[in-house]
């Protein structure tokens, strides 16, 4: 089972790079993630998250009253809805739409230790290049079909898996889709899949900011089924 062989290699992970704290992510839940179609990886930075452990996908789903994720989120549910379906932008989200969009995805830190609010791109960078073997793994478990790197600016977590962690990884695309590169990544098992720098969803702003981050998702996701590199 997934959930099994995430938990050895977190486990591992944690021992032989001697992390002394460690939070967990990825899949929120086995059962939904293997009856998706079109299964989507989230790739982000760190978590949010001051001294300590935590299993960050149960502490998600639970979503304290005081959680300060709710942007990031409802941008993500948003962001999901418009890969798998398209539709209009949703301005409520609520505890139920999250909740039933997380269980369909997979949400990967590339820092499994906590951190602020603001990342640090350079020591997000040494820690995707210091662990890429295990991160490499964890996307490997998962055989998403698509992947979704959040943040871009100086430290784009797409430059870093195409750099340092993926090691089948095509030259970035010379047809962006729109504003947003890409690049193929063939995983072990043979599978193509793209993997596409985006926004990041904790981004400030309006509503109508994030519809439109909202109808660049939904062309994008349009754009690579065009090019049949995303399943209809």
């Amino acid at each position: 089972m997934i959930k099994e062989k995430e938990r050895e290699l977190f486990s591992r992970w944690r021992k032989e790079r001697n992390y002394t704290t460690f939070i967990s992510d990825g899949l929120f839940d086995e059962e939904t993630w293997l009856k998706q179609d079109l299964k989507i990886l989230y790739v982000l930075k760190e978590a949010n998250w001051g001294d300590g452990d935590t299993d960050l996908c149960a502490y998600l789903l639970s979503e304290p009253r005081k959680s300060g994720y709710w942007r990031t989120w409802n941008n993500i549910a948003r962001w999901t809805q418009a890969i798998r379906c398209g539709g209009d932008y949703q301005r409520r989200i609520t505890k139920a739409n999250k909740t039933e969009c997380m269980k369909t995805i997979a949400a990967l830190n590339i820092k499994k230790i906590g951190g602020d609010a603001e990342a640090e791109d350079e020591e997000i960078r040494t820690f995707g290049m210091n662990d890429a073997v295990y991160i490499n793994t964890q996307i490997e478990l998962y055989q998403p079909d698509i992947i979704i790197c959040c943040g871009r600016g100086t430290g784009k977590n797409a430059d870093i898996l195409h750099d340092h962690v993926l090691s089948h990884a095509s030259d970035w695309d010379k047809r962006p889709l729109g504003s947003y590169n890409f690049f193929l990544c063939t995983l072990e098992t043979g599978k193509q899949i793209p993997v596409v720098s985006f926004r990041h969803p904790q981004m400030r702003g309006s509503h109508d900011t994030f519809e439109k981050y909202f109808n660049d998702m939904k062309n994008v996701a349009n754009e690579l089924r065009n090019r049949g590199y995303l399943k209809a």
